[in-house]
């Protein structure tokens, strides 16, 4: 007898006198103390059985607490999955299973101190349950999708080996109308393509204004156009995970993790074949309400109030409510606690707010390996010489005026900073002068990219780069014509993309950029050096981890030779451990102009990695967040689409 088997058998006895009136939630499944890392484990292994993680947002409880100083939970992970494969023919048959691709796999710990506190618990929302919300009655499709649900779970169990199960159970009926469907009719559009990426630019700027995080992004359409299958059933189809981090912490936060098996919102759009109309539909909050046993009226009245925003926002957007589907919540009236709560957090927002403006005005210099105070800086270690390589130096290399910079001069030696530059900046030089320059000082000089008008990009690689085998093994300098120089500070990026970095190991070629560049001084896009290690810009955003993966092959290395004949990448560097390293041209840059960042072109050429028949890239999100660490959240909503571009033109390379 399996351990889920005999789960369920207790489960019946503890409930024979209400089975027959109850419907399940969720059936967790427990582990003894705080399994947080065997959970990450457990979901690395998902493409095993076929699913992709949208979005992995692990130790939320850590964010309410700096945002809300909150403490109610010591543990709140959120695994956003999908099996895209499996999903496809239910997609093509109800387009309504869009509201659980993906679904969210939750895990959470309650305090050690409260009732049951010593269990780590997981699962997700039961199968029987998202099937009869989205209404589904074709009992084909009903087994097809509790098998892909099984496969799942079976995982789960392998892997985890739980110790304990428990199955929660509601009486209430789900509400009459569990799916709010709307649509936006438009007119004959020229490209549907470029329909849908003004939208989404449209649909993330608004959510964004309105307080809501869009957490994850999955594109149906492109996917299975990419996999080479059917889905000309629909001109377009995507998914948008939508949450509110307010919303999430006044009620996952207070009591209720439990609820967390609804979120995110899986926020699914489509365009049926040849129609002008766009369809949007998403599993209501009624649904929460009516089965998570829920029941603080002040709780229940904000929940409604977020609800009724999100239809309000679709309706500025231009739809409308589809015949006999679910509408606005009853209009709730705020309580003396629901008052107080919004202001806490309100004050806990202005205190956080204050504590940046006062960083900003101080605007102190920040230093590469600047000691920390009162720290003893402990004299260098012997500087391993690196050999000039032998290079013909071009006649007539031009000198351009020196630039007076304001900032902090790189400062070499010393403890680990507060704050890390992702760039040094310095004065002009032509691209023949600096490849002369670099080439002299250790560096090979793999490419020379035009981003723009007078912005050439040149990467480069030495040993001590070459050495780490990783996304650093290339670094790339902007030649931003008489302006200025600006390279990658391998130490910003080291510390984002090494597992085991030590501060201070890249020294010999920050040393030897010294002397190709001249005096190099820090710029205004630093982020906070103990970051960087988990970095991502914030809830609901990839990690390093989560990568993309472009294509599986047993033949990539040719591909590597079609795509260097057709021109669309600038390098490949193989690397010590045998991957490959590519640096990809993009078509489309202007993602830069919009939010006035060309200053750092240097994030570009797009890099992916050929590993054991796999090529696979950063997640764009994490990137360019990583890249540019100035952007607010309603600049990234001005470059909304250009993650799905990034991903597109590199998968579209490896074809």
């Amino acid at each position: 007898m399996t351990l889920k088997s005999f789960s369920k058998i207790l489960t019946a006895v503890a409930l024979t006198a209400t089975l027959s009136q109850s419907a399940t939630l969720t059936e967790l499944h427990g582990t003894k103390g705080e399994a947080g890392r065997a959970l990450t484990d457990m979901v690395r292994k998902l493409d095993t059985i076929g699913y992709s993680t949208v979005g992995k947002n692990e130790h939320i409880e850590e964010h309410y607490f700096n945002k809300y100083k909150e403490k109610n939970l010591d543990l709140l992970n959120f695994y956003t999955i999908v099996d895209k494969e499996s999903m496809r023919e239910l997609l093509l048959s109800n387009p309504d299973f869009g509201a659980y691709a993906p679904f969210n796999l939750l895990g959470f710990k309650n305090l050690a101190s409260s009732k049951g506190g010593d269990t780590t618990w997981y699962g997700h929302l039961d199968s029987d349950t998202m099937l009869d919300i989205i209404g589904e009655k074709d009992e084909g499709n009903r087994k097809k999708f509790t098998v892909m649900m099984d496969k799942l779970d079976d995982l789960v169990i392998k892997e985890m080996k739980p110790t304990t199960s428990k199955t929660l159970t509601f009486d209430a009926k789900l509400p009459a109308q569990p799916l709010l469907k709307m649509v936006k009719k438009f007119d004959g559009v020229e490209d549907i393509e470029e329909y849908v990426e003004e939208f989404i630019v449209t649909h993330d700027t608004l959510f964004g204004k309105n307080e809501f995080i869009i957490a994850g992004f999955t594109d149906f359409k492109f996917e299975y156009d990419d996999m080479e299958l059917d889905f000309e059933k629909y001109d377009a189809y995507w998914v948008s995970s939508l949450c509110h981090f307010q919303f999430s912490n006044s009620v996952f936060n207070h009591g209720s993790p439990q609820a967390a098996v609804f979120a995110p919102c899986s926020v699914y759009f489509y365009i049926p074949k040849g129609k002008n109309e766009l369809h949007v539909g998403y599993a209501t909050v009624e649904n929460w309400i009516n089965t998570t046993g829920i029941e603080d009226k002040a709780q229940l009245e904000y929940m409604k109030r977020i609800a009724d925003k999100v239809v309000e926002t679709f309706k500025e957007l231009g739809f409308t409510m589809e015949e006999g589907t679910g509408g606005e919540s009853a209009k709730a009236v705020a309580t003396t606690r629901d008052l107080a709560t919004e202001i806490s957090e309100l004050k806990a927002m202005v205190t956080s707010l204050a504590k940046e403006v006062e960083e900003l005005k101080k605007k102190e210099p920040v230093e590469e390996n600047s000691p920390a105070p009162k720290a003893e800086v402990k004299e260098p270690k012997k500087v391993e010489v690196v050999k000039a390589i032998e290079v013909v130096k071009p006649a007539n290399l031009v000198e351009l005026p020196k630039k007076e910079f304001k900032t902090a001069k790189m400062v070499i030696g010393g403890d680990a900073p507060k704050n890390l530059t992702a760039y040094y900046a310095s004065s002009p030089q032509t691209v023949e002068t600096l490849t002369y320059n670099l080439q002299i000082n250790g560096f090979e000089v793999l490419s020379a990219t035009k981003i723009f008008k007078e912005k050439t990009v040149l990467s480069i690689t030495n040993k001590e780069l070459k050495n780490t085998s990783s996304f650093v093994s290339v670094i790339n300098i902007l030649v931003n014509g008489k302006d200025e120089i600006r390279v990658q500070n391998p130490s910003y990026f080291g510390a984002s993309y090494i597992k085991n970095f030590t501060y201070g190991q890249f020294r010999n070629t920050l040393i030897a950029l010294k002397k190709a560049l001249g005096e190099m001084y820090v710029v205004e896009d630093v982020n906070k050096f103990s970051k960087l290690a988990d970095y991502n810009f914030m809830f609901g955003m990839p990690h390093f981890s989560d990568t993309v993966t472009l294509i599986k092959s047993d033949k990539l290395e040719d591909r590597l030779t079609s795509i260097k004949t057709k021109g669309r990448f600038s390098y490949s560097l193989k690397l010590p451990n045998g991957s490959t390293l590519v640096g990809h041209k993009i078509e489309n840059n202007n993602f830069l102009k919009s939010v006035n960042e060309m200053k750092n072109s240097q994030l570009l050429p797009y890099q992916s990695m050929v590993k054991d028949g796999e090529a696979y890239m950063l997640n764009p999100k994490y990137y360019l967040a990583l890249s540019l660490p100035l952007l607010t959240m309603t600049d990234f909503m001005k470059i909304a689409t250009a993650p799905k571009e990034i991903e597109k033109e590199l998968k579209k390379a490896y074809k």
